[in-house]
C-alpha cells in the first residue's frame, strides 16, 4: 500500500535528515519534501482542491482559488514540520519555543473550570497548531491527558517517550480497549482531556439527529456527547491559530460562551455545537484545516426521509467573531 504524507515524512531516512540538520533547516527539507509528495500524487492532491472548491469556491466567487490553495499545501506542511518538531525536539528547547512563540491568556479558562473537579474535555480540530496543544498545556503545569492515532510504530514509540517526558498521558484511540473508558478515568482524576470532533473516519453517528457541516448535511456524532455525559465534565473548544511557523495564538472559549455566540440552547448537542464552532474558523481560515483530503468521505445525507427535518442553513461566524479576540 502506498505511503500517505505523513508516513512518507516519517521515513527513517527523512527522520534522520530531519535531527541532523535541525530545526531550522528541516522546516525547508519538511517542505520540499512536501512538495515533491504532491507532485508525484496528483490524485490526492486534485482531491484536496475538489474538497476546498466544493466548500469555499461555491460561497465566495471571488475567491483567488490559485493563491488559496498554495497557502492550503503550505498549512498542510506547515503541520507536518510542527508534528515532527514536537515528537523529536528536546524537551528544553521545545519548551522554550513554545513559551515564547505562542501567545497564551486565554490559560486562564481552563485553570477555571478545573476548579469545578470534574474534568476538562477540551475539544479540538485538525487546525491550526494542534500537535503543540497537549505540550503547551502540560509545560504550564496543567494535567493533561490525550487521545491519539499514530500512522507509524516509530513515530508512536517516539511520541509515548516524549509524553512521559511531559507527564503527558496518551490514550491509543486504536488499542485502548473502550477509549469513552479509558476517558472517563482520565476526567474522573479532574484532568484536560484533549480531544478532536472532526476525525471523519472515526465517528460514531446518532440514528436520528442531523446537522450541516462544511456544506454537507450528515449524521451527529455521538462521540463527545456520550463522554461529557457519562463524566459530567466541563466542554470547552480549543485551537492554536498559526501565524507562522513562529507565531501563534491559543484561542479557547467556554461552552456556555459558544452556545451564546452561536446563538444557541443550553439543550443543544455537545457534538454540534463545538463542530460547528470549529466550522466557523474553517470559513474564515481554510488554510489553517488540514482534512480537505477526507472532507469526501463526509457521508451525505437526502433532504428529506426517516420523518427528520432538514437542519437550518449552516451558521457562519463572521469576521468579527473570529478575529482572534483582536489580541494581535
Amino acid at each position: 500500500m502506498r505511503a500517505d504524507l505523513s508516513c512518507f515524512l516519517q521515513w527513517r531516512f527523512n527522520i534522520l535528515l530531519y535531527l541532523t540538520f535541525g530545526r531550522k533547516i528541516a522546516k525547508i527539507y519538511v517542505f520540499i519534501l512536501g512538495k515533491l509528495y504532491f507532485y508525484f500524487n496528483k490524485k490526492e492532491k486534485y482531491r484536496i482542491k475538489e474538497a476546498v472548491l466544493q466548500v469555499i469556491g461555491c460561497r465566495n466567487q471571488e475567491t483567488d482559488i490559485r493563491e488559496l490553495m498554495k497557502k492550503i499545501f503550505d498549512g498542510i506542511l506547515s503541520h507536518y514540520y510542527e508534528k515532527l518538531f514536537i515528537a523529536f525536539e528536546e524537551p528544553k528547547k521545545a519548551s522554550k519555543f513554545l513559551s515564547q512563540n505562542i501567545i497564551s491568556e486565554d490559560l486562564k479558562i481552563l485553570h477555571k473550570k478545573l476548579l469545578k473537579g470534574s474534568g476538562v474535555i477540551m475539544v479540538t480540530g485538525h487546525y491550526g497548531a494542534i500537535e503543540y496543544i497537549p505540550t503547551l498545556l502540560a509545560i504550564n503545569n496543567f494535567p493533561t491527558s490525550m487521545i491519539a492515532k499514530f500512522k507509524t510504530k516509530q513515530l508512536k514509540k517516539k511520541l509515548y517517550s516524549q509524553a512521559k517526558k511531559y507527564n503527558i498521558r496518551l490514550i491509543d484511540a486504536e488499542n485502548a480497549g473502550n477509549v469513552v473508558k479509558s476517558a472517563m478515568k482520565e476526567l474522573r482524576e479532574n484532568r484536560i482531556l484533549v480531544t478532536q470532533c472532526d476525525e471523519i473516519e472515526e465517528w460514531r453517528p446518532s440514528s436520528k439527529k442531523r446537522m450541516s457541516f462544511l456544506e454537507r448535511v450528515t449524521f451527529v456524532d455521538r462521540t463527545i456527547n456520550i463522554t461529557q455525559k457519562r463524566a459530567g465534565a466541563e466542554i470547552v473548544f480549543g485551537i492554536i491559530h498559526r501565524y507562522s511557523l513562529s507565531k501563534y495564538e491559543l484561542i479557547i472559549y467556554a461552552y456556555e460562551d459558544m452556545l451564546q455566540l452561536l446563538d444557541r440552547s443550553s439543550t443543544s448537542s455537545v457534538g454540534e455545537t463545538v463542530l460547528k464552532f470549529l466550522e466557523g474558523y474553517i470559513y474564515a481560515n481554510p488554510e489553517q484545516w488540514y482534512q480537505w483530503k477526507k472532507y469526501l468521505e463526509i457521508k451525505t445525507l437526502t433532504a428529506h426521509g426517516n420523518g427528520i427535518e432538514e437542519p437550518a442553513s449552516p451558521l457562519i461566524l463572521q469576521p468579527a467573531f473570529v478575529g482572534l479576540h483582536d489580541k494581535i
